[in-house]
């Protein structure tokens, strides 16, 4: 079976360090995220770049960055390279803005995909014990909404136990 690449996912960073975008925390960048001249993707991206909160790793070329069935106990955010993620015999292109593992881990449970990285891919890492705690003190209605998503994302027909 050739496995052929099935989607492709990234944000423009080019196009962001074009306006001006290529430190999180500069005035430029800060005046850019506030003017409106952003879409949803770039704010969604230029937000978990700058998050303080997480932290930054790197992973070097040609490095598995989670494998298929291993329990998501950490998600990945990518803020610059790229990696590929296999599924069977789907590819995905992942780029800077994709995230790795976060419906699963959210969900208990394993990698949808083994990911592996093209180049050296710098992430921002987010601990999934972490968004466990946050989600049991969430609202039902916040819960029910991240309940709908996973399902979504993970195409689920019944919540996982985590989010019933």
């Amino acid at each position: 079976m050739n496995k052929e690449v099935t989607a492709t996912f990234g944000v423009d960073i080019d196009h962001l360090h074009a306006m001006g975008a290529v430190d999180p925390y500069s005035k430029q960048s800060l005046d850019l995220y506030a003017s409106g001249k952003l879409v949803s993707n770039e704010r969604l991206y230029f937000t978990l770049w700058g998050c303080s909160e997480l932290n930054q790793s790197l992973f070097e070329p040609k490095t598995r960055i989670c494998m298929m069935g291993e329990p998501a106990e950490t998600a990945y955010f990518i803020i610059n390279g790229s990696a590929l993620g296999v599924q069977g015999g789907r590819i995905y292109r992942l780029g800077p803005g994709s995230v790795i593992g976060l419906a699963e881990g959210i969900g208990g449970l394993g990698y949808a995909m083994t990911v592996v990285t093209v180049g050296a891919v710098q992430v921002r890492v987010i601990p999934m014990h972490s968004i466990n705690v946050t989600l049991q003190t969430m609202s039902a209605g916040l819960r029910g909404i991240v309940r709908s998503l996973v399902m979504r994302t993970l195409k689920l027909k019944e919540p996982p136990p985590l989010l019933k």
